[in-house]
C-alpha cells in the first residue's frame, strides 16, 4: 500500500501549492524541531510538487567520508535503519552532487553518459528518472535530497529540479539548526560531566572507585564498552591496566614494559594520539618500530595522565566495530577528562606514601617506649632487634656487638657474601 502523500494530486501542482510549501518549511525551520521531525516535513512538503515513490535525504559527514541516509524511500515504502542507513563516499550519483555542489538530472539514456565519467549506478538500476539536488550551507555541502523514478521517463525536468533546490535550501537551513541545537547540547553535557568527575574524584583516595566514577561519567558521552586506565610504575619499569574495559567485560590487571605498545609511547613521549582508522594505527605503530598489544581496534584515542609534570598514566578509549569514532574535539575532551584522573593517581599515591610515613612513626615510638621501660641491655638487643628488622620488613635480623674495627670487618665480609 502506498503512504500518503507520496504521490501529489495533480491538481497540486501550482503556483498557489508551491507558495503554500515555501512557508510550510519557512516555520519548519524556525520549529526548533528534532532530526526525524524535520526530515518527515520535509518529505510531506516534496510530496505535494512532485512524485515521491523513490525519495531520499543522506547527509554528508565530510570527516568521515560517509553518507547518513536519514530518510529513504523506496517504491513508497521507508526504508527501515540499517545495513543501508550508512554509506562510504562510493564515487556514486549523490557524491557527484557533493562533487559538484550542482543539482543533477537525469532521463534513463543519459545514465551511460554519466557512468562514462566514472560515476557509479548504486542502488536499485534501472531509473528512468533521477533528480539530486545539493543541500548548501553557505559554500558548504551538508547532503543530498534525492527523487526517482524507476518506471515512468521524463517524470522530473527543470520545473522539478528548481522546485525541489526551492526545498532544499530551506531544508538545509533546518537540518543545520538540528545539528547546531544538538551540538549545544553535547556541549552542555560535557561540562556536566567534566564537573561530576571533577567531583567524584576529588573525594576519594581509592583508585578503583576513581577510575570506576570516571569510566560511568564518560559513558554518558562516549561508547566506554572499550577503555582503560593505566597506571605508570617508573621504579619498577612497568605499566599495569589498571581499569581494564574490553568490550563491556572487566578484565583482570596485567603488567607490561614501560616502554611497550602505544600506551608506552604516550608514557615516554608524553602526547596524546588519535587514530580514526585501523590503517592508521598499523601505521604509526610500524613507523615507530613496535607492535600493537591485544586486539586491533578500528579507532583509538589515548592520552597521558600528568600531575605536577609527572607521567602517572594513560587514558584510553577504543572502538572494534567503528571507524571515525573520534575527532579533535572528543581529544581535547579526554585530555579535559585526565587532569582529574591522573590527580587522583597522584593523590592516592600521595595518600600512601603518608599512611606508610604515619604507621612507620607509630612504630618507632612504640619501640621508643619499650626501649625506656626495658629491664637491662640484653631485653634491649632483643626489643631493637626484632622490632628494628619487622619495620624494615626483614625476615632476619641480627644485633652484633664490638668495636668499630670488628664491625667494619663484619660489615665487609657480608657485603662479599651478599647478605646485605
Amino acid at each position: 500500500m502506498t503512504e500518503q502523500g507520496v504521490k501529489p494530486r495533480s491538481t497540486e501542482t501550482t503556483a498557489s501549492v508551491a507558495l503554500s510549501v515555501i512557508q510550510e518549511m519557512a516555520a519548519l525551520t524556525a520549529a526548533g524541531l528534532g532530526m526525524e521531525e524535520v526530515v518527515e516535513g520535509v518529505y510531506r512538503a516534496v510530496s505535494r510538487l512532485m512524485d515521491t515513490t523513490n525519495f531520499y535525504i543522506a547527509l554528508y559527514d565530510e570527516l568521515k567520508q560517509e553518507l547518513f541516509f536519514c530518510l529513504d524511500v523506496t517504491e513508497g515504502q521507508r526504508v527501515e535503519r540499517g545495513e543501508r542507513t550508512y554509506r562510504k563516499m562510493s564515487g556514486g550519483l549523490t557524491e557527484y552532487v557533493i562533487q559538484t555542489r550542482a543539482p543533477l538530472l537525469l532521463e534513463e539514456s543519459s545514465m551511460e553518459r554519466i557512468a562514462e565519467m566514472g560515476v557509479r549506478i548504486l542502488g536499485i538500476t534501472g531509473s528512468k528518472s533521477w533528480l539530486g539536488v545539493p543541500l548548501m550551507i553557505g559554500d558548504r555541502v551538508i547532503g543530498v535530497m534525492t527523487v526517482q523514478s524507476y518506471t515512468t521517463p521524463g517524470l522530473y525536468g527543470e520545473r522539478e529540479r528548481d522546485l525541489l533546490m526551492t526545498v532544499a535550501n530551506q531544508a538545509a537551513v533546518a537540518l543545520e539548526n538540528v545539528r547546531l541545537s544538538a551540538q549545544q547540547a553535547r556541549r552542555m553535557q560535557e561540562m556536566l560531566v567534566l564537573n561530576e568527575i571533577g567531583q567524584a574524584l576529588a573525594v576519594t583516595h581509592d583508585l578503583e572507585e576513581a577510575f570506576h566514577a570516571a569510566h560511568l561519567q564518560l559513558g554518558r558521552l562516549f561508547d566506554v564498552s572499550s577503555f582503560y586506565i593505566a597506571v605508570a610504575d617508573e621504579e619498577r619499569g612497568v605499566w599495569s591496566s589498571a581499569f581494564d574495559v574490553q568490550e563491556g567485560r572487566r578484565l583482570p590487571g596485567q603488567e607490561y614494559p614501560l616502554n611497550e605498545g602505544l600506551t608506552g609511547y604516550i608514557i615516554r613521549e608524553r602526547r596524546s594520539l588519535l587514530f580514526r582508522t585501523a590503517e592508521e594505527e598499523l601505521a604509526f605503530c610500524r613507523e615507530h618500530g613496535f607492535e600493537h598489544l591485544g586486539q586491533q581496534a578500528n579507532s583509538w584515542l589515548g592520552t597521558p595522565l600528568i600531575a605536577l609534570n609527572q607521567v602517572v598514566g594513560v587514558l584510553a578509549i577504543e572502538s572494534y566495530t567503528q571507524s571515525y569514532v573520534f575527532d579533535e574535539h572528543d581529544l581535547a575532551l579526554i585530555q579535559a577528562v585526565a587532569v582529574p584522573v591522573a590527580n587522583s593517581i597522584y593523590n592516592a599515591r600521595l595518600f600512601e606514601q603518608l599512611q606508610q610515613q604515619a604507621l612507620q612513626e607509630q612504630r618507632v615510638r612504640a619501640i621508643t617506649e619499650q626501649i625506656i621501660g626495658a629491664a637491662d641491655i640484653q631485653a634491649v638487643l632483643r626489643i631493637v632487634t626484632e622490632e628494628v628488622g619487622r619495620l624494615m620488613g626483614a625476615t632476619t635480623a641480627v644485633t652484633r656487638l664490638g668495636t668499630r674495627e670488628q664491625l667494619a670487618a663484619i660489615a665487609q665480609e657480608t657485603s662479599a657474601a651478599g647478605l646485605e
